[in-house]
Protein backbone atom coordinates (compact mmCIF):
# COMPACT_ATOMS: atom_id res chain seq x y z
CA UNK A 1 0.00 0.00 0.00
CA UNK A 2 1.17 3.54 -0.86
CA UNK A 3 -0.12 6.96 0.24
CA UNK A 4 -0.07 9.81 -2.25
CA UNK A 5 -0.42 13.56 -1.99
CA UNK A 6 -1.94 15.88 -4.57
CA UNK A 7 1.25 16.31 -6.62
CA UNK A 8 1.82 12.54 -6.82
CA UNK A 9 -1.53 11.63 -8.29
CA UNK A 10 -0.98 12.58 -11.95
CA UNK A 11 2.21 10.46 -12.43
CA UNK A 12 0.46 7.50 -10.76
CA UNK A 13 -2.50 7.90 -13.10
CA UNK A 14 -0.20 8.02 -16.14
CA UNK A 15 1.51 4.84 -15.00
CA UNK A 16 -1.70 2.98 -14.13
CA UNK A 17 -3.68 4.04 -17.22
CA UNK A 18 -0.78 3.77 -19.68
CA UNK A 19 -1.04 2.86 -23.35
CA UNK A 20 1.52 1.43 -25.80
CA UNK A 21 3.28 4.81 -26.09
CA UNK A 22 3.90 5.18 -22.36
CA UNK A 23 7.56 5.68 -21.42
CA UNK A 24 8.47 5.24 -17.78
CA UNK A 25 11.27 4.15 -15.51
CA UNK A 26 9.91 0.61 -15.14
CA UNK A 27 12.03 -1.50 -17.49
CA UNK A 28 9.87 -4.59 -16.96
CA UNK A 29 6.97 -3.17 -18.97
CA UNK A 30 6.45 -4.96 -22.28
CA UNK A 31 4.70 -2.33 -24.42
CA UNK A 32 3.66 -4.99 -26.97
CA UNK A 33 1.44 -6.49 -24.24
CA UNK A 34 0.06 -3.22 -22.81
CA UNK A 35 -3.10 -3.70 -24.89
CA UNK A 36 -3.83 -6.72 -22.66
CA UNK A 37 -4.31 -4.44 -19.62
CA UNK A 38 -7.94 -3.76 -18.63
CA UNK A 39 -10.06 -1.72 -16.17
CA UNK A 40 -12.60 -3.11 -13.72
CA UNK A 41 -14.10 0.35 -13.02
CA UNK A 42 -14.85 2.94 -15.69
CA UNK A 43 -14.54 6.65 -14.87
CA UNK A 44 -15.03 9.56 -17.29
CA UNK A 45 -12.76 11.94 -15.39
CA UNK A 46 -9.13 12.03 -14.39
CA UNK A 47 -7.97 10.84 -10.98
CA UNK A 48 -7.52 14.43 -9.77
CA UNK A 49 -10.94 15.57 -11.02
CA UNK A 50 -12.61 12.54 -9.50
CA UNK A 51 -10.94 13.20 -6.13
CA UNK A 52 -11.83 16.90 -6.19
CA UNK A 53 -15.43 16.13 -7.08
CA UNK A 54 -15.71 13.57 -4.30
CA UNK A 55 -14.16 15.90 -1.69
CA UNK A 56 -16.52 18.70 -2.71
CA UNK A 57 -19.42 16.35 -1.94
CA UNK A 58 -18.18 16.08 1.67
CA UNK A 59 -18.85 19.76 2.40
CA UNK A 60 -15.77 19.92 4.60
CA UNK A 61 -15.58 22.96 6.89
CA UNK A 62 -12.22 23.81 5.39
CA UNK A 63 -10.10 22.71 2.39
CA UNK A 64 -7.73 19.79 2.87
CA UNK A 65 -4.17 20.60 3.80
CA UNK A 66 -1.60 20.69 1.03
CA UNK A 67 0.17 17.65 2.49
CA UNK A 68 -3.05 15.69 3.01
CA UNK A 69 -3.17 12.12 1.77
CA UNK A 70 -5.70 12.20 -1.06
CA UNK A 71 -5.15 8.72 -2.49
CA UNK A 72 -4.18 5.32 -1.19
CA UNK A 73 -2.93 2.78 -3.73
CA UNK A 74 -2.98 -0.97 -3.24
CA UNK A 75 -1.24 -3.53 -5.44
CA UNK A 76 -3.13 -6.85 -5.37
CA UNK A 77 -1.76 -10.06 -6.84
CA UNK A 78 0.05 -13.33 -6.18
CA UNK A 79 3.05 -15.26 -7.42
CA UNK A 80 3.56 -16.61 -10.93
CA UNK A 81 2.70 -20.20 -9.98
CA UNK A 82 -0.77 -19.07 -8.87
CA UNK A 83 -1.51 -17.37 -12.19
CA UNK A 84 -0.11 -20.26 -14.22
CA UNK A 85 -3.03 -22.34 -12.93
CA UNK A 86 -5.66 -19.82 -14.09
CA UNK A 87 -7.06 -19.28 -17.53
CA UNK A 88 -8.08 -15.81 -18.76
CA UNK A 89 -11.65 -16.06 -17.44
CA UNK A 90 -10.57 -17.27 -13.99
CA UNK A 91 -7.96 -14.51 -13.73
CA UNK A 92 -10.62 -11.90 -14.47
CA UNK A 93 -12.90 -13.41 -11.79
CA UNK A 94 -10.08 -13.34 -9.25
CA UNK A 95 -9.36 -9.65 -9.77
CA UNK A 96 -13.09 -8.79 -9.74
CA UNK A 97 -13.41 -10.56 -6.38
CA UNK A 98 -10.49 -8.48 -5.11
CA UNK A 99 -12.00 -5.22 -6.43
CA UNK A 100 -15.41 -6.05 -4.96
CA UNK A 101 -13.78 -6.63 -1.56
CA UNK A 102 -12.40 -3.06 -1.56
CA UNK A 103 -15.69 -1.65 -2.92
CA UNK A 104 -17.66 -3.30 -0.12
CA UNK A 105 -15.16 -2.20 2.50
CA UNK A 106 -14.53 1.42 1.47
CA UNK A 107 -17.56 2.23 -0.71
CA UNK A 108 -17.86 2.40 -4.49
CA UNK A 109 -18.00 6.22 -4.40
CA UNK A 110 -14.51 6.28 -2.87
CA UNK A 111 -12.83 3.87 -5.35
CA UNK A 112 -10.93 5.89 -7.94
CA UNK A 113 -9.81 3.04 -10.24
CA UNK A 114 -9.06 -0.67 -10.50
CA UNK A 115 -6.65 -1.47 -13.32
CA UNK A 116 -5.20 -4.92 -14.11
CA UNK A 117 -1.70 -4.97 -15.63
CA UNK A 118 -0.71 -7.93 -17.81
CA UNK A 119 2.28 -6.28 -19.45
CA UNK A 120 4.73 -6.84 -16.59
CA UNK A 121 6.39 -9.90 -15.10
CA UNK A 122 3.35 -11.07 -13.08
CA UNK A 123 -0.33 -10.07 -13.43
CA UNK A 124 -1.48 -7.66 -10.70
CA UNK A 125 -4.14 -5.02 -9.99
CA UNK A 126 -3.64 -1.39 -8.99
CA UNK A 127 -6.59 -0.30 -6.84
CA UNK A 128 -6.71 3.40 -5.90
CA UNK A 129 -9.11 4.84 -3.35
CA UNK A 130 -9.79 8.05 -1.43
CA UNK A 131 -9.27 7.49 2.34
CA UNK A 132 -12.67 8.72 3.54
CA UNK A 133 -14.38 7.66 6.77
CA UNK A 134 -17.42 9.16 8.35
CA UNK A 135 -17.56 11.91 5.75
CA UNK A 136 -14.00 13.14 6.17
CA UNK A 137 -10.45 12.47 4.91
CA UNK A 138 -8.81 10.23 7.47
CA UNK A 139 -5.83 8.29 6.06
CA UNK A 140 -4.42 7.88 9.57
CA UNK A 141 -7.52 6.10 10.80
CA UNK A 142 -7.98 3.85 7.76
CA UNK A 143 -4.39 3.06 6.92
CA UNK A 144 -2.65 2.52 10.24
CA UNK A 145 -0.94 -0.74 11.20
CA UNK A 146 -3.88 -2.25 13.04
CA UNK A 147 -6.33 -1.44 10.25
CA UNK A 148 -4.00 -2.83 7.60
CA UNK A 149 -3.53 -6.05 9.59
CA UNK A 150 -7.26 -6.41 9.93
CA UNK A 151 -7.61 -5.64 6.21
CA UNK A 152 -5.21 -8.44 5.41
CA UNK A 153 -7.09 -10.91 7.63
CA UNK A 154 -10.48 -9.98 6.19
CA UNK A 155 -9.14 -10.15 2.63
CA UNK A 156 -7.83 -13.66 3.29
CA UNK A 157 -11.12 -14.83 4.79
CA UNK A 158 -13.32 -13.35 2.05
CA UNK A 159 -11.13 -13.74 -1.04
CA UNK A 160 -7.80 -15.47 -0.48
CA UNK A 161 -9.14 -18.61 1.16
CA UNK A 162 -11.62 -19.15 -1.68
CA UNK A 163 -8.77 -18.95 -4.22
CA UNK A 164 -6.37 -21.15 -2.29
CA UNK A 165 -4.05 -18.33 -1.17
CA UNK A 166 -2.17 -18.20 2.13
CA UNK A 167 -2.30 -15.36 4.60
CA UNK A 168 0.88 -13.69 5.71
CA UNK A 169 2.06 -14.40 9.24
CA UNK A 170 -0.39 -12.65 11.55
CA UNK A 171 1.16 -10.25 14.04
CA UNK A 172 4.41 -10.07 12.11
CA UNK A 173 6.51 -6.96 12.68
CA UNK A 174 7.58 -6.93 9.04
CA UNK A 175 6.65 -3.74 7.24
CA UNK A 176 4.25 -3.79 4.31
CA UNK A 177 5.81 -3.55 0.87
CA UNK A 178 5.54 -0.38 -1.10
CA UNK A 179 4.45 -0.51 -4.74
CA UNK A 180 8.03 -0.24 -5.94
CA UNK A 181 9.14 -2.87 -3.44
CA UNK A 182 6.32 -5.18 -4.52
CA UNK A 183 7.28 -4.82 -8.19
CA UNK A 184 10.94 -5.33 -7.32
CA UNK A 185 9.98 -8.47 -5.42
CA UNK A 186 7.99 -9.71 -8.45
CA UNK A 187 10.99 -9.06 -10.67
CA UNK A 188 13.28 -10.89 -8.25
CA UNK A 189 10.82 -13.80 -7.99
CA UNK A 190 10.53 -14.04 -11.76
CA UNK A 191 14.29 -13.83 -12.16
CA UNK A 192 14.66 -16.57 -9.57
CA UNK A 193 12.08 -18.72 -11.36
CA UNK A 194 13.75 -18.13 -14.69
CA UNK A 195 17.19 -18.86 -13.25
CA UNK A 196 15.80 -22.06 -11.74
CA UNK A 197 14.30 -23.04 -15.08
CA UNK A 198 17.52 -22.16 -16.87
CA UNK A 199 19.59 -24.13 -14.39
CA UNK A 200 17.21 -27.07 -14.62
CA UNK A 201 17.22 -26.90 -18.41
CA UNK A 202 20.97 -26.47 -18.45
CA UNK A 203 21.36 -29.41 -16.07
CA UNK A 204 19.19 -31.59 -18.29
CA UNK A 205 21.08 -30.42 -21.36
CA UNK A 206 24.43 -31.05 -19.69
CA UNK A 207 23.25 -34.48 -18.55
CA UNK A 208 22.07 -35.29 -22.07
CA UNK A 209 25.37 -34.05 -23.50
CA UNK A 210 27.29 -36.14 -20.95
CA UNK A 211 25.27 -39.22 -21.89
CA UNK A 212 25.89 -38.49 -25.56
CA UNK A 213 29.60 -38.04 -24.88
CA UNK A 214 29.71 -41.27 -22.86
CA UNK A 215 28.07 -43.15 -25.73
CA UNK A 216 30.46 -41.53 -28.18
CA UNK A 217 33.45 -42.45 -25.99
CA UNK A 218 32.17 -46.01 -25.63
CA UNK A 219 31.64 -46.27 -29.36
CA UNK A 220 35.09 -44.79 -30.02
CA UNK A 221 36.62 -47.26 -27.54
CA UNK A 222 34.90 -50.17 -29.27
CA UNK A 223 36.04 -48.83 -32.63
CA UNK A 224 39.58 -48.44 -31.30
CA UNK A 225 39.59 -52.02 -29.95
CA UNK A 226 38.28 -53.35 -33.25
CA UNK A 227 40.84 -51.30 -35.16
CA UNK A 228 43.67 -52.63 -32.99
CA UNK A 229 42.48 -56.18 -33.68
CA UNK A 230 42.46 -55.49 -37.40
CA UNK A 231 45.94 -53.95 -37.19
CA UNK A 232 47.21 -56.97 -35.22
CA UNK A 233 45.69 -59.37 -37.78
CA UNK A 234 47.13 -57.33 -40.66
CA UNK A 235 50.59 -57.33 -39.05
CA UNK A 236 50.44 -61.10 -38.55
CA UNK A 237 49.45 -61.60 -42.21
CA UNK A 238 52.18 -59.23 -43.31
CA UNK A 239 54.81 -61.07 -41.24
CA UNK A 240 53.61 -64.39 -42.63
CA UNK A 241 53.83 -63.11 -46.21
CA UNK A 242 57.32 -61.72 -45.59
CA UNK A 243 58.40 -65.00 -44.02
CA UNK A 244 57.03 -66.98 -46.96
CA UNK A 245 58.67 -64.64 -49.45
CA UNK A 246 62.00 -64.87 -47.64
CA UNK A 247 61.74 -68.66 -47.48
CA UNK A 248 60.80 -68.74 -51.16
CA UNK A 249 63.79 -66.56 -52.00
CA UNK A 250 66.07 -68.82 -49.95
CA UNK A 251 64.68 -71.95 -51.65
CA UNK A 252 65.02 -70.36 -55.11
CA UNK A 253 68.61 -69.50 -54.45
CA UNK A 254 69.25 -72.94 -52.95
CA UNK A 255 67.79 -74.60 -56.07
CA UNK A 256 69.90 -72.47 -58.40
CA UNK A 257 73.02 -73.28 -56.39
CA UNK A 258 72.20 -77.02 -56.44
CA UNK A 259 71.62 -76.98 -60.23
CA UNK A 260 75.05 -75.40 -60.67
CA UNK A 261 76.69 -77.90 -58.33
CA UNK A 262 77.21 -75.32 -55.59
CA UNK A 263 76.34 -77.25 -52.48
CA UNK A 264 76.00 -75.42 -49.20
CA UNK A 265 78.18 -76.16 -46.20
CA UNK A 266 75.90 -74.88 -43.46
CA UNK A 267 73.14 -76.98 -41.96
CA UNK A 268 70.43 -74.47 -42.89
CA UNK A 269 71.79 -74.17 -46.43
CA UNK A 270 71.90 -77.97 -46.88
CA UNK A 271 68.42 -78.24 -45.42
CA UNK A 272 67.10 -75.69 -47.91
CA UNK A 273 68.79 -77.47 -50.82
CA UNK A 274 67.37 -80.84 -49.72
CA UNK A 275 63.90 -79.30 -49.46
CA UNK A 276 64.01 -77.65 -52.88
CA UNK A 277 65.60 -80.68 -54.55
CA UNK A 278 62.94 -82.93 -53.08
CA UNK A 279 60.26 -80.56 -54.35
CA UNK A 280 61.98 -80.36 -57.74
CA UNK A 281 62.16 -84.16 -58.02
CA UNK A 282 58.49 -84.38 -57.16
CA UNK A 283 57.68 -81.77 -59.79
CA UNK A 284 59.75 -83.57 -62.43
CA UNK A 285 58.08 -86.89 -61.59
CA UNK A 286 54.72 -85.25 -62.16
CA UNK A 287 55.97 -83.84 -65.47
CA UNK A 288 57.28 -87.25 -66.58
CA UNK A 289 54.06 -88.95 -65.58
CA UNK A 290 52.03 -86.37 -67.51
CA UNK A 291 54.28 -86.75 -70.59
CA UNK A 292 53.98 -90.54 -70.46
CA UNK A 293 50.22 -90.23 -70.48
CA UNK A 294 50.42 -87.80 -73.39
CA UNK A 295 52.76 -90.15 -75.30
CA UNK A 296 50.39 -93.07 -74.79
CA UNK A 297 47.51 -91.00 -76.12
CA UNK A 298 49.57 -89.86 -79.12
CA UNK A 299 50.68 -93.42 -79.84
CA UNK A 300 47.08 -94.54 -79.85
CA UNK A 301 46.13 -91.73 -82.19
CA UNK A 302 49.05 -92.64 -84.43
CA UNK A 303 47.88 -96.26 -84.65
CA UNK A 304 44.40 -95.14 -85.59
CA UNK A 305 45.80 -92.91 -88.31
CA UNK A 306 47.89 -95.77 -89.71
CA UNK A 307 44.76 -97.91 -89.90
CA UNK A 308 42.86 -95.15 -91.65
CA UNK A 309 45.77 -94.64 -94.06
CA UNK A 310 45.81 -98.33 -94.96
CA UNK A 311 42.08 -98.30 -95.60
CA UNK A 312 42.41 -95.22 -97.74
CA UNK A 313 45.22 -96.79 -99.77
CA UNK A 314 43.13 -99.88 -100.48
CA UNK A 315 40.14 -97.81 -101.51
CA UNK A 316 42.33 -95.63 -103.71
CA UNK A 317 43.67 -98.69 -105.52
CA UNK A 318 40.13 -100.04 -106.01
CA UNK A 319 38.93 -96.73 -107.46
CA UNK A 320 41.98 -96.56 -109.73
CA UNK A 321 41.29 -100.04 -111.15
CA UNK A 322 37.60 -99.17 -111.48
CA UNK A 323 38.49 -96.02 -113.38
CA UNK A 324 40.88 -97.78 -115.68
CA UNK A 325 38.67 -100.76 -116.48
CA UNK A 326 35.23 -99.11 -116.48
CA UNK A 327 35.79 -95.51 -117.43
CA UNK A 328 32.19 -94.92 -118.46
CA UNK A 329 30.78 -96.26 -115.18
CA UNK A 330 33.44 -94.32 -113.22
CA UNK A 331 32.49 -91.14 -115.04
CA UNK A 332 28.80 -91.69 -114.23
CA UNK A 333 29.70 -92.28 -110.59
CA UNK A 334 31.79 -89.14 -110.57
CA UNK A 335 28.92 -87.01 -111.85
CA UNK A 336 26.66 -88.44 -109.14
CA UNK A 337 29.12 -87.96 -106.24
CA UNK A 338 31.98 -85.72 -107.37
CA UNK A 339 33.09 -84.89 -103.81
CA UNK A 340 33.69 -88.56 -103.04
CA UNK A 341 35.02 -89.87 -106.36
CA UNK A 342 37.09 -86.77 -107.08
CA UNK A 343 39.34 -87.53 -104.13
CA UNK A 344 40.73 -90.57 -106.04
CA UNK A 345 41.51 -88.72 -109.31
CA UNK A 346 45.05 -87.34 -109.51
CA UNK A 347 45.17 -83.58 -109.47
CA UNK A 348 45.13 -82.04 -112.97
CA UNK A 349 43.97 -85.21 -114.74
CA UNK A 350 40.81 -84.73 -116.84
CA UNK A 351 37.72 -86.77 -116.18
CA UNK A 352 36.41 -88.99 -119.05
CA UNK A 353 33.50 -87.56 -121.02
CA UNK A 354 30.29 -89.33 -120.23
CA UNK A 355 29.19 -91.23 -123.41
CA UNK A 356 25.68 -92.06 -124.56
CA UNK A 357 24.10 -95.27 -123.36
CA UNK A 358 23.28 -98.09 -125.81
CA UNK A 359 19.56 -97.56 -125.29
CA UNK A 360 19.89 -93.93 -126.28
CA UNK A 361 21.83 -94.96 -129.40
CA UNK A 362 19.09 -97.49 -130.45
CA UNK A 363 16.37 -94.91 -129.92
CA UNK A 364 18.23 -92.41 -132.08
CA UNK A 365 18.70 -95.00 -134.88
CA UNK A 366 14.92 -95.79 -134.85
CA UNK A 367 14.11 -92.13 -135.16
CA UNK A 368 16.46 -91.73 -138.05
CA UNK A 369 14.90 -94.75 -139.88
CA UNK A 370 11.41 -93.36 -139.38
CA UNK A 371 12.48 -90.10 -140.83
CA UNK A 372 13.99 -91.72 -143.97
CA UNK A 373 10.91 -93.90 -144.87
CA UNK A 374 8.04 -92.34 -147.02
CA UNK A 375 4.51 -92.30 -145.58
CA UNK A 376 1.77 -94.73 -146.89
CA UNK A 377 -0.25 -91.88 -148.33
CA UNK A 378 2.48 -90.85 -150.62
CA UNK A 379 3.00 -94.48 -151.82
CA UNK A 380 -0.70 -94.97 -152.72
CA UNK A 381 -0.81 -91.88 -154.79
CA UNK A 382 2.02 -93.10 -156.87
CA UNK A 383 0.34 -96.51 -157.56
CA UNK A 384 -2.74 -94.88 -158.94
Amino acid sequence: MEKYHKTDICPIENENERNENYVGSNTCIDSSRTKENYRLLFRNSSYTDFINARISELNLPKAPRKDAVLMASFVVGSDREFFKGLDEYEQNRFFRDCANFFIDRYGRKNIISAVVHNDETTPHMHLNLIPIKDGRLCAKDLLNRNELSKLQTDFYEQVGKRWGLQRGKEGSTASHLSTAEFKAKCIVDEAWDKSTEILSSAGKRVQAELETMEKAVQKADEHFTETMKEISTAKAERDKIIEERNAEADYTQALEDAKQGKFAFSKSGLRNQIVVLTAEVKRLEEVVDRQQKDNAFLYKEHQELLKDKEKFTKMSRAYTLFREREPEAFTRAFHRAPSIVGAFIPKGEPIAILGKSRLQQIEEEIEREKASKPTNKKLNSKGD
